[in-house]
């Protein structure tokens, strides 16, 4: 009997660790987000339909942990700031037929985030007084490139 006490306890040890591992990743992937300019509340949302691939309002409301008014603010939100997608989910003999929402794929997002990034590197390397400037302006307009390894590119592709 002390042998199973011992073995549930091993078992309970290493269900804590791998919970704290997804903690940490979701930490670190919220704060990537939030460089992306998601917020915590998006982010939730975001990473959840990420996962799941695609969700009603109620289901993501049931599952992210969030308010259902700031579920429906933040999805109408990222769907004009091009996070989201939805799409009207045809249902016999409903009265009103819910939206589906899907994610962007993240390198869509990280793309626009870097050109605006590029546009404000060029506008501040521009107000450098001509003496001072260590860029030559073949060098301006600055442009940034994402390099992905092959194995990854097949994993996730773009949508």
């Amino acid at each position: 009997m002390e042998e199973d006490y011992k073995k549930e306890i091993e078992k309970l040890k290493e269900e804590i660790k791998e919970l704290k591992k997804d903690r940490e990743k979701e930490s670190f992937l919220t704060e990537t987000l939030r460089w992306l300019n998601i917020g915590d509340a998006k982010s939730k949302v975001y990473l959840y339909l990420l996962k799941k691939k695609r969700a009603t309002a109620k289901e993501i409301i049931e599952e992210a942990g969030l308010y259902p008014t700031t579920v429906r603010e933040v999805l109408t939100e990222m769907v004009k700031e091009g996070v989201l997608e939805r799409e009207k989910l045809k249902i016999e003999n409903a009265g009103r037929n819910p939206y589906v929402y899907n994610a962007v794929s993240p390198l869509k997002i990280i793309k626009k985030r870097i050109t605006v990034l590029e546009k404000g590197v060029s506008e501040l390397l521009s107000l450098d007084s001509p003496k001072e400037m260590k860029f030559k302006p073949p060098l301006i307009p600055v442009k940034i490139e994402i390099k992905i390894s092959e194995t990854k590119k097949k994993e996730s592709p773009e949508k």
